[in-house]
């Protein structure tokens, strides 16, 4: 099978991008695949590169940006190229981790409170706030205290300030007490992104990291992360040795079953495809999901790898099924 491995992009993940998409190509060759590389400099410029179509499959490893959030699968279904893992609007909906937390709740599954505000990095102030049940169309006289005054009142502290569409931890803030919220919010609008940015603050869930993978349908074990230092932020998730990983998650049954089975109905609910991960924090017997990502990190020593090499998937395997699934899917 001739596959192109499409990374890098324009996004704050790019590096992480390009560790997967490395990563991914190199275990397509040993699979037995033609494989070629190919470091985009923007979702825009696959526009440019007809020569796609000479391939059988592309394979996108880009994370965060227009690559993970259905820009990439919008552009490669109009040129007629087919792609491994979710289609357009599964990745949009899951890089919205507001609307898939909307989708979450509607189905029972459950997730931390929240309130999503959109931020105009260009006047420098808050947009349109929007809490956990429904927009407050009313943006005028939106200001900061007032921002602050509803996560007070509406989440409490601690709490989390994230970009709402964002990976691999990128613009992640842990905000314990209330003389903390404006600077903690101020490092995150000055992540590198758009004019215009979604922020979500979301309530801190205590505990254990669980993370849940399926593959192509099916459940992998769940994984529990320990990092040795604070929370998985971006340095414990790609310094080695700065976290430590039980698969599976010594999680007593049926919580374990639960967890799972949520993660499944996620996947199914947003309509993915292929892989995804499911992100989960356990405060002893109470669970709460926390996003989906739809192109996972893919590097060996990532979770997905991880999760699937326990029930004796090898990362050739993985990759290889992946593809093969998407060159057959309707």
């Amino acid at each position: 099978m001739r596959i192109a491995v499409l990374m890098g992009g324009d996004s704050p993940e790019r590096d992480v991008s390009l560790a997967s998409g490395q990563a991914v190509a190199a275990a397509l060759v040993r699979a037995g695949h033609e494989v070629r590389t190919v470091d985009i400099p923007s979702v825009a410029a696959v526009l440019e590169m007809p020569e796609l179509l000479d391939d059988d499959l592309v394979f996108p490893a880009l994370h965060g940006g227009q690559g993970e959030d259905g820009h990439l699968q919008a552009v490669l279904d109009v040129m007629g190229i087919r792609y491994a893992l979710s289609g357009a609007t599964a990745s949009a909906i899951a890089m919205d981790k507001a609307a898939s937390k909307r989708i979450m709740r509607g189905a029972g599954i459950p997730t931390p409170d929240w309130l999503q505000v959109t931020w105009d990095r260009k006047a420098a102030k808050p947009g349109i706030l929007t809490a956990k049940d429904g927009p407050e169309r009313s943006s005028a006289g939106l200001t900061m205290e007032r921002v602050f005054a509803r996560a007070r009142a509406d989440i409490g502290f601690p709490l989390v300030v994230k970009l709402n569409g964002a990976g691999s931890s990128v613009g992640v803030e842990i905000v314990e007490r209330p003389d903390e919220f404006e600077a903690a919010v101020g490092r995150v609008v000055d992540v590198p992104c758009r004019k215009c940015l979604d922020l979500l603050i979301e309530k801190f869930i205590p505990g254990r990291e669980l993370t849940a993978t399926i593959f192509m349908g099916r459940r992998l074990p769940l994984l529990e992360i320990r990092p040795h230092d604070g929370f998985y932020d971006y340095r414990n998730k790609y310094s080695v040795g700065a976290s430590e990983y039980l698969v599976p998650a010594p999680v007593h049954s049926p919580l374990y079953e639960q967890i799972c089975a949520d993660a499944l109905r996620t996947y199914e609910l947003i309509g993915c495809r292929g892989v995804a991960r499911v992100d989960f924090r356990l405060d002893q017997n109470d669970y709460k999901c926390l996003e989906i990502n739809t192109i996972p990190g893919m590097t060996e020593t990532s979770l997905v790898p991880k999760a699937a090499a326990a029930v004796g998937i090898t990362f050739e395997a993985l990759v290889d099924d992946l593809c093969r699934a998407a060159l057959t899917a309707d």
